[in-house]
């Protein structure tokens, strides 16, 4: 196990595509990865205190984290732990592992993830489980979790996988969505927009597109776009 803690708080961001793969280093050669912090490339020993307990595959990030994006970013196995909150992109295009993080998660968390598991026991912002802006497919498998409430554009070009949000969430949710689960245990604005398969469902209240018509699951749609993605209250 190996333990990350940052120096000093950031006034800058930082880009740090950081996987459990770290913790399988010794302190020394993982002193030396390179990350960016701004327009600045450094070593990762530069900006944080980095301490190693055991042989496990699994990186624990202790502080404020919420200005160091792209943590868990292509991740394949091992496990993260955040002990605070998060920055962008964090599980982006994770394949495997697990990460859970104690605070909060900013924007595009666990963007295009084909795999693996997302737990936040706080809130999260916009974009989750999204597409990257110009590509055809967001996430397409594994599992996030949102203990919390979420934004926007949630699961938007969701093509599998499960998002399910314990608290509301935001407009837009599952647009241009071909398949996967999305689970809101309250309330959110507008779903299913451009919705062609896949399945949406509510514990409160929101906003259905006129394009949907009532069937025996719940409300099939978008008719607009020949879709059969359903959306039902629970």
């Amino acid at each position: 196990m190996m333990v990350l803690k940052p120096k000093t708080d950031f006034a800058v961001t930082v880009e740090a595509e950081i996987t459990p793969e770290l913790a399988t280093m010794s302190v020394e050669e993982a002193s030396k990865f390179k990350v960016y912090h701004g327009r600045e490339q450094v070593s990762l020993g530069e900006l944080f205190e980095i301490t190693k307990e055991g042989d496990d595959k699994k990186l624990v990030l202790e502080g404020d984290f919420s200005r160091v994006k792209w943590i868990g970013a292509r991740m394949e196995d091992g496990e993260i732990i955040v002990k605070g909150s998060i920055g962008a992109h964090c599980g982006a295009y994770m394949k495997g592992g697990r990460i859970e993080i104690e605070g909060d998660a900013d924007d595009w968390l666990g963007a295009e993830m084909s795999g693996g598991e997302i737990v936040v026991k706080g809130n999260a912002r916009n974009l989750v489980g999204c597409a990257y802006y110009g590509d055809m497919k967001g996430m397409s498998g594994g599992r996030i979790l949102i203990e919390g409430n979420a934004g926007n554009y949630i699961g938007e070009k969701m093509a599998g996988g499960e998002i399910e949000i314990k608290g509301d969430a935001g407009d837009f949710i599952g647009t241009e969505m071909t398949n996967g689960v999305i689970i809101i245990h309250r309330s959110c604005g507008f779903a299913g927009g451009d919705m062609k398969g896949g399945e949406i469902r509510i514990g409160g209240e929101f906003d259905l597109l006129p394009s949907f018509k009532k069937g025996d699951e719940g409300y099939v749609g978008d008719i607009n776009v020949g879709g059969k993605g359903v959306i039902r209250q629970i």
